[in-house]
């Protein structure tokens, strides 16, 4: 979303954290790694760098520090330095169960080149993974840091974070009624961003195969 001159982009988290009735145990800095995460990867969708970070934490004064270190990792792992962490914190009502929300404010990179999408070669990288599997099979997650780094050489051009609504559904907005063949599951979740599309100019593919070497297959687009 632009608002003025910044790109806004915002993910949440509900009921993943440390409290007893949470329904996926996971440590809160990990729950705000993830969510800030995607977050941080819609920014690139938008050929934009954050600039301010606003947290919005559901789960007591106690999780604060640690969200903030979640956070901070996203930056950090990128190789960036995190800009100012704002927010607030719902300490008049304790809550049963964790919950926060990330917001992040960017600027958008005029230097870069612009493409269509049918001017580019798709991947995906990662797998589709929800819940408990994110925490039980790490190394197929698609990792931020080539995905950055490759992102602001330009190696790849247009990145497109898969979450909830699954491969078919990030398909269908990019690609319209054309027909897709992907080697992995479209219909399931890819929970937090498990799985990123990644938009390479043709010259550029052979450089992205020496980047990404897990989990990096090539889509088949063609007309119905």
């Amino acid at each position: 979303m632009k608002v003025g001159a910044f790109i806004a982009t915002m993910d949440n988290a509900a009921a993943i954290g440390q409290k007893p009735q949470d329904v996926v145990s996971a440590p809160d800095q990990l729950t705000a790694y993830m969510t800030a995460r995607v977050t941080f990867l819609e920014q690139l969708t938008a050929q934009a760098l954050p600039v301010q970070v606003l947290l919005a934490n559901f789960s007591g004064d106690a999780a604060w520090s640690r969200y903030e270190k979640g956070i901070q990792q996203v930056f950090a792992e990128a190789g960036l330095t995190c800009p100012a962490i704002t927010g607030s914190t719902e300490s008049n009502m304790p809550t049963l169960q964790s919950g926060l929300a990330v917001t992040m404010l960017g600027e958008i990179q005029q230097q870069r080149r612009a493409f269509d999408h049918d001017q580019l070669s798709w991947y995906t990288y990662g797998l589709p993974l929800v819940g408990e599997e994110v925490l039980a099979q790490p190394e197929d997650v698609a990792q931020l840091l080539p995905v950055f780094k490759a992102w602001q050489s330009e190696i790849v051009q247009q990145v497109w974070p898969v979450g909830s609504r699954g491969l078919q559904g990030e398909f269908a907005r990019l690609f319209g009624e054309r027909h897709v063949e992907c080697a992995l599951d479209g219909a399931k979740s890819a929970g937090p961003c498990t799985v990123i599309l990644l938009g390479i100019a043709p010259d550029n593919e052979s450089q992205a195969q020496k980047i990404f070497l897990r989990n990096f297959e090539k889509l088949r687009i063609s007309e119905k």
